[in-house]
């Protein structure tokens, strides 16, 4: 099954980094819903809210670093996706890393 799965990977995943290791998996918005904003307000300000979904072969963990098409993103949730005893897949839902204001 693995072998397969590599073979879908590699034909129509996206090209990602996972803490600095090249890889290929498929990438996307997660948005709650197409009418809500896409940040929150705070007591603070607003803040970004958006999530993007990575689901691919390349391990992911809390904190993990993934970057895809020059800009870089934090792994917040992770599961690691079975059949039967073994690990196929890896899915998370990532954020923005935003740069330090100058």
């Amino acid at each position: 099954m693995t072998g397969r799965l590599d073979r879908i990977f590699r034909k129509y995943g996206q090209a990602v980094t996972v803490n600095g290791t090249a890889a290929r998996a498929f990438f996307q918005s997660a948005r709650k819903s197409e009418k809500d904003a896409p940040f929150e307000v705070t007591s603070l300000g607003t803040m970004d809210d958006r999530r993007w979904t990575y689901l691919g072969r390349t391990k992911a963990e809390l904190g993990d670093r993934v970057e895809f098409q020059g800009r870089t993103y934090t792994v917040r949730n992770c599961e690691e996706i079975r059949l039967r005893d073994e690990t196929v897949c890896w899915w998370a839902v990532l954020t923005e890393r935003r740069k330090a204001a100058e």
